[in-house]
């Protein structure tokens, strides 16, 4: 290789470099995560859902974690952040963050719905569900006549947004 390809000094970190101190910074960030909070955190999470899934807190777990699961984010923040009593936001705050820094497992997810009972609402639903229709767990945020009149909104968005990027295009 000619001597003008190789590095200097003064390039910088190599790109292989770069990903070495990336991944032990992710390893630091995972690490982080208090292994016995974190189990705490997935007791009481699931303990709450198996007992109060039809309060208003419950609701909102339900949500949490089924989006953690299936990737439907039904979720609203702001209603979960403001929903929920000081315990169970400390619990939702490390299990989400234990989720983003890549510690939460799939089975770690299923031993939350298993044990809470989640599972057996959801197959229940599924069971009296018409086989041509999607199973609708756990219950939307919005009705249905909310969701009609947002998908109204979309649609009409949608045009407004074809149309204006038309005009920009002819002229």
């Amino acid at each position: 290789m000619p001597e003008s390809y190789l590095p200097l000094e003064d390039d910088g970190p190599t790109a292989l470099e770069m990903f070495e101190a990336e991944m032990k910074a992710r390893k630091v960030r995972q690490e982080s995560i208090s292994q016995p909070a974190f189990n705490d955190a997935i007791r009481l999470i699931s303990d709450t859902l198996g007992t109060g899934w039809t309060t208003g807190g419950g609701r909102r777990l339900q949500q949490f974690v089924w989006s953690l699961w299936n990737q439907h984010h039904w979720i609203n923040l702001y209603d979960l952040a403001h929903g929920l009593d000081d315990a169970l936001t400390d619990a939702v705050i490390l299990v989400f963050r234990a989720a983003m820094v890549g510690v939460l497992t799939e089975d770690q997810l299923r031993q939350i719905l298993t044990d809470s009972g989640e599972l057996v609402r959801w197959d229940e639903c599924r069971r009296i569900t018409p086989q041509d229709e999607d199973v609708l767990y756990p219950p939307l945020p919005l009705s249905a006549e909310d969701l009609m009149a947002l998908a109204i909104s979309a649609q009409r968005h949608t045009e407004r947004s074809h149309k204006k990027r038309r005009q920009v295009s002819d002229s």
